[in-house]
């Protein structure tokens, strides 16, 4: 039985365990953490297993109709609760192969070029929601969340029951209570924290604790991750009217202008990777470009539906 290709029978056995133990109610909760913070696999294998047990009971009737997997039962006092979701966990796992119609649909929350929008995701999770920006509940898991386009700033209550797993581009980040604020652009990742930490693991390379006033900028084509530090008040600045940036290449400013502004801005690639550190006030967004292109002493080519910016010494 095998819940990702990364989780064997052992780890997840592992997680069966503390998912029962902590029923009880002198769990320990101290423990726990500690063994949830050893290995980021270890905050996977919950969230599988507390999916599945949830999914597993709710779809019953839905499983049993698979001629090639035997119908789930609710436990029943006879029957141990753990073999029953063992059991279920294979079961939910192959019908989620077998007949994906029947789960639950992925759950979509965007925002248009001047809209922000405040969401409550399940209970303790707050997200503020940057205009243009899409965020995912995948399968309506308020766990499992994608950030498909543009940026969020998470305020997660802190519960080591529950563990928050989220996916953008080529990163993931899971957290079990903390603020941190996540930026997606076509050729960069960031993450920024504000309070608590989180880990955060690149599709290709280890995890990276991130603490309050860090920032990880992660590039879609694999090179190594970059921290830095970051004043825990600009994490999310956005929402004071405002980008706040430190050494941040052009390319993922460009990005964050085309959402404000509603212009798709191209860099040229002879300077995409050159870096800004300064702050842009966002108004309407129809001054950004404009004042990036004077600080960083850059030149912009208007394109009617877009623009393009470039070094002035190439003119």
């Amino acid at each position: 039985m095998r819940a990702r290709p990364d989780i064997d029978e052992e780890l997840l056995d592992a997680a069966l365990t503390w998912h029962f133990a902590l029923e009880s109610d002198d769990a320990d909760w101290a423990a726990y953490e500690v063994w949830l913070e050893a290995d980021p696999r270890h905050r996977i294998a919950m969230n599988e297993i507390a999916l599945t047990d949830r999914i597993a009971t709710e779809r019953a009737a839905d499983v049993a109709r698979i001629e090639a997997i035997q119908p789930v039962q609710v436990a029943q006092p006879s029957i141990p609760r753990r073999r029953w979701l063992i059991g279920s966990v294979a079961a939910a796992l192959a019908a989620a192969v077998a007949l994906p119609t029947l789960w639950p649909s992925d759950t979509i929350y965007s925002t248009g070029q001047a809209q922000g929008r405040q969401i409550a995701i399940g209970e303790g999770v707050q997200v503020n929601l940057a205009p243009s920006s899409k965020l995912i509940a995948k399968g309506g898991d308020p766990t499992k969340l994608e950030l498909a386009e543009g940026e969020a700033y998470f305020a997660v209550a802190h519960d080591p029951s529950r563990v928050l797993a989220i996916k953008a581009g080529n990163v993931s980040v899971t957290d079990i209570g903390t603020t941190f604020a996540m930026n997606l652009a076509p050729q960069t990742v960031t993450v920024a924290v504000a309070e608590g930490h989180v880990s955060v693991v690149p599709n290709s390379g280890e995890a990276t604790r991130l603490d309050a006033g860090q920032q990880l900028l992660a590039r879609r084509d694999g090179q190594m991750p970059r921290v830095t530090k970051i004043t825990a008040g600009d994490v999310g600045s956005w929402r004071a009217g405002r980008l706040v940036y430190d050494h941040v290449p052009l390319s993922a400013v460009a990005a964050d202008i085309s959402r404000y502004s509603g212009k798709k801005i191209s860099v040229d690639p002879a300077i995409a990777d050159r870096e800004f550190s300064g702050v842009l006030v966002i108004g309407d967004g129809s001054n950004m470009l404009a004042t990036l292109a004077e600080i960083m002493a850059l030149a912009y080519e208007d394109q009617g539906a877009g623009a393009r910016l470039y070094s002035a010494a190439s003119r």
